[in-house]
């Protein structure tokens, strides 16, 4: 059995994300090279389908947290605010627009200019006016898929309605694809793109799922840098490889006894996107013997997390099944249902406390949190703290009022594990 290394530490296989991302960047470089299509793409856009229709995708919110974690996502923000774009826009949004307006190259969290851009409002409506923006600004075509939300109300009639919407939509997406670059939509092509994607998503759910043991075997060392993949890849072979290798080696800790941390205190879960320019934050919730087991952002965008979704179904008609998939989100959930999974996620991850991040550049990740920590504190008795700062922009965060905050929290989860 290979060594596994101790507590406090990355899984090795973690540390090739670096090959992952060159493999991206390069790819992006060669088709430009060669002249061939490439598209701008919103987080929650079916990115498998540009890759089956011989299209490069290209994603500016991940690009933004490379910016971010460069420490130059401040100046590109700021850059953006002189342009006239308000303080508490999208800092991803205006960190793209400074990154654009510096010809910002792409080792720093630029962006090359696109054959077309594709946005949804799956996740936000900031999406599409951010690519209306900046297709503008480029003069390239721009495609949008609109996604309705799906509340407590919603009948069985309207769902299949909702998805026979979508399906269209994503018709029409292959026909826009097919006028720009001419290349048509290959069926066999499509459901071996489809498999990988579900395979994609079902290790990175495996990997979830090891995470449920005590001591827990993976941080968010691993799982906020390991997300990359399941944004700009899905649908390639390799990050399958490197999603395994993390599996094997996170589960070899697990039947070693080892966990992330050596002291394994309180388990938490946290709600919302991190702070990519503060990513070693988290790492103060070592000196508490706190450990983050489970983040609803990253686990969101493993996808295939709706059981009516099978295998066959993705692989048979990928189409038809991503428009089930963009039903599937967690940000078209409304309160209630975010209660309800977050219940059942507490329980079966055996989490002490939710940590809540009030993003204040991001509407979707901020709406009713309040009354979501209300609802687990009140009927679920479950801790919860709302943390108030930034995904992308440093100027909104106070580590050391967070720190504090934080401290007072675990306090209150020590007090409840003497009773």
């Amino acid at each position: 059995m290979s060594q596994v290394k101790k507590s406090g530490k990355m899984l090795n296989a973690t540390n090739k994300l670096k090959n992952e991302m060159g493999r991206h960047f390069l790819a992006i470089e060669q088709a430009h090279r060669d002249d061939k299509p490439t598209a701008w793409a919103t987080a929650g856009t079916p990115v498998e389908l540009l890759y089956t229709m011989g299209v490069q995708p290209m994603l500016p919110e991940n690009s933004a947290t490379i910016s971010a974690a460069l420490k130059k996502s401040q100046n590109f923000i700021e850059l953006a605010e002189e342009e006239g774009f308000s303080y508490d826009l999208c800092s991803y949004f205006k960190t793209n627009v400074g990154a654009v307006l510096s010809n910002a190259d792409m080792s720093v969290g630029g962006t090359e200019k696109p054959t077309f851009m594709l946005s949804s409002d799956v996740i936000c409506d900031t999406h599409v006016n951010w690519f209306q923006v900046q297709s503008e600004r480029l003069n390239v075509p721009h495609f949008t898929i609109d996604v309705p939300h799906v509340v407590s109300n919603t009948t069985k009639r309207q769902q299949e309605y909702f998805k026979k919407y979508i399906r269209e939509q994503l018709w029409e997406l292959l026909d826009f694809i097919s006028e720009i670059t001419g290349n048509e939509y290959n069926l066999e092509k499509g459901k071996e793109i489809a498999l990988n994607s579900y395979e994609l998503g079902k290790v990175w759910q495996d990997i979830f799922e090891l995470r449920k043991n005590i001591p827990c075997p993976v941080s968010t060392r691993d799982t906020f840098g390991g997300l990359f993949p399941l944004f700009t890849m899905p649908g390639l072979k390799s990050p399958i490889r490197l999603y395994k290798k993390m599996y094997k080696e996170a589960k070899e800790r697990v039947d070693n006894g080892i966990g992330a941390l050596e002291q394994e205190d309180y388990r938490l879960a946290f709600m919302g996107i991190p702070y990519w320019y503060n990513l070693r934050f988290f790492s103060n919730l070592e000196k508490w013997n706190a450990i983050i087991v489970y983040e609803t952002y990253v686990y969101a965008f493993s996808k295939y997390t709706n059981p009516n979704i099978t295998k066959e179904m993705v692989i048979n008609n990928p189409v038809e099944s991503m428009a089930e998939l963009m039903l599937s989100f967690w940000y078209i959930y409304d309160l209630k249902t975010r209660f309800e999974k977050l219940k059942e996620t507490v329980k079966a991850w055996n989490i002490d406390g939710v940590l809540m991040h009030d993003n204040l550049s991001c509407r979707p990740n901020a709406c009713g949190m309040y009354d979501l920590k209300r609802k687990l504190m009140e009927e679920a008795d479950i801790p919860s703290l709302v943390i108030t700062s930034d995904m992308n922009d440093p100027r909104k965060m106070n580590e050391a009022q967070v720190l504090n905050q934080i401290e007072s929290f675990i306090e209150i989860l020590r007090e409840r594990k003497k009773r």
